[in-house]
């Protein structure tokens, strides 16, 4: 790699640069962290407001200590230093909706359980209110069975097939189609008949089977910043409020970066966590890259991103972890079709806000009350929207609104105990993670683009990696980033002729 002492830049501090900045350095790397915000974290950065700390981003973590963020810690022979914290009731699922010939709309209530024996309670309860005959229960039962049992060649083989095609295997009815497939949809901020059916079910046997869906002590932040902390501990260095201007490339190798400040850091290894997209053309320049490797590059789809809130509330409303459902105005959601959610969803490549609103709501507060002054409740809520890429018809605010008008539905007493309400959008959304059009997941899980199809962490330059949720990996959001960062950093170990760091349990697994 030249004539340049060994030492690594990893830009971005969320999950996977600030994990990739951690291995590295606990390697024998000399690494430098670069963040753009004032802030460490990423999309699990927070903030203070009137004694709550808010997460920038909506957060829950599906595996918790058992999965890839724990085992970036136990790489590190720091094991347990995050700790994680479940709840009775992982989600309470709340839709509005409206039955043929009522003249009222109706709010339908079922709690999504934490613990594997009272989930048939979960699906009976589930099953009544979807008014399923009992030949569609048995059918979601058989699903369901076959989600659990399945290997890993078979998760492999449906890697390139959607969520909807293994949906229609056991059950054509709309109603248990719509749930289901937004709920395996929910994982990926894509729509069901988009994701991927071995991305999905992998990641949905792990949450059962590690039984840990949960939330950190301290917030969301308390991962990366558990990370960023160690790494220091170790050596790294960690520079906040200055941005990277462009990855430096001499003769097919990196040679460091510029910072927006104009300082220069001569580096063997470069880390990017941006999207494939924005590090090939904006950071570096295609003309460094092969011309099918730019080809990829722009043609690397992400996922959606949404308009979020986060409210502060005067008393707790909400008992579980988090909230999920959808209000649609003068609509029976537990008969609509297949084609109709198809149409809804349509709206949202058209800049509309769809006739049927969905929401994901954690509720932090109920893993850590201390995230709020004594007695209050924070939810940070969240509603699917177009990446920046899509002009609006339908103005940001109104997207804003729409989400809290939904909240307000599905929470009697919301409006009575508000605090405060902090809108976030799409616009400052990109603006904070970096990403060119704001996806959620910058290289999206679509059949196309995981397992063997997905960027590999390696590029064509020599010494520029790629870590968190633009290549490699499996799994949810945050856990894809870990998972990532560690295939990352065995590789670059790999390309050092060094050994990979040992891991108590599979990286992946």
């Amino acid at each position: 790699m030249g004539e340049l002492p060994l030492r690594a830049v990893v830009i971005g501090s969320g999950i996977g640069g600030s994990a990739a900045a951690l291995l590295l350095q606990h390697a024998g790397v000399p690494t430098t962290l670069v963040e753009k915000n004032r802030r460490i974290g990423g999309s699990c950065s927070a903030y203070e407001k009137q004694g709550f700390q808010i997460d920038i981003g909506t957060h829950m973590f599906c595996r918790g200590p058992r999965g890839p963020l724990g085992a970036v810690l136990r790489r590190v022979g720091r094991e347990g230093e995050i700790r994680f914290r479940r709840t009775r009731d992982i989600a309470e699922m709340r839709v509005v909706t409206q039955r043929p010939g009522s003249p009222q709309q109706e709010l339908v209530c079922v709690p999504i359980p934490s613990e594997m024996h009272r989930m048939p309670r979960f699906l009976w309860d589930l099953g009544r209110a979807l008014r399923l005959p009992p030949r569609e229960v048995i059918r979601a039962l058989r699903m369901l069975a076959r989600a659990l049992s399945m290997g890993e060649a078979e998760l492999r083989r449906w890697d390139g097939r959607t969520v909807e095609e293994f949906v229609q295997r056991y059950t054509h009815h709309g109603p248990t189609l719509g749930v289901f497939g937004f709920l395996l949809g929910l994982y990926f901020i894509l729509p069901y008949w988009e994701v991927s059916a071995g991305e999905a079910l992998w990641c949905f046997q792990r949450m059962v089977r590690d039984g840990w869906l949960s939330y950190p002590l301290g917030g969301s932040i308390a991962v990366p910043g558990t990370y960023c902390r160690i790494a220091r501990e170790l050596g790294a260095v960690v520079r906040t409020g200055t941005g990277v201007r462009r990855i430096l490339v001499e003769s097919g190798s990196v040679r460091g970066v510029e910072l927006t400040d104009g300082t220069v850091l001569p580096a063997r290894i470069v880390v990017s966590t941006s999207s494939l997209r924005t590090t090939v053309l904006h950071l570096v320049g295609a003309q460094h890259f092969p011309t099918d490797y730019v080809d990829r590059a722009r043609s690397v789809r992400g996922s959606y991103i949404a308009v979020q809130a986060k409210i502060g509330l005067r008393r707790p409303l909400v008992s579980a972890g988090a909230l999920v459902g959808g209000v649609g105005e003068d609509i029976d959601l537990f008969r609509l079709s297949p084609g109709d959610l198809k149409e809804m969803f349509g709206a949202l490549l058209q800049g509309r806000i769809p006739p049927v609103v969905p929401f994901y709501g954690p509720v932090p507060t109920n893993f850590d009350p201390t995230l709020a002054p004594p007695g209050c409740q924070l939810i940070t809520v969240c509603a699917v929207a177009p990446t920046s890429d899509v002009a609006l018809h339908d103005p940001a605010p109104a997207w804003e609104e729409a989400m809290l008008r939904a909240l307000r539905r599905v929470v009697p007493g919301l409006e009575d105990n508000l605090l405060f309400v902090d809108r976030f959008s799409v616009d400052f959304i990109e603006k904070w993670i970096g990403k060119e059009f704001g996806p959620a997941v910058s290289t999206a899980q679509t059949p196309d683009q995981v397992g063997a199809r997905r960027p590999t962490v390696y590029t064509p330059v020599r010494g520029l990696y790629l870590a968190g949720c633009n290549a490699g990996g499996r799994g949810v959001g945050t856990e894809l980033a870990a998972a990532s960062a560690m295939e990352c950093v065995d590789r670059i170990l790999a390309d050092l002729g060094q050994p990979s760091l040992p891991a108590a349990h599979p990286a992946l697994g």
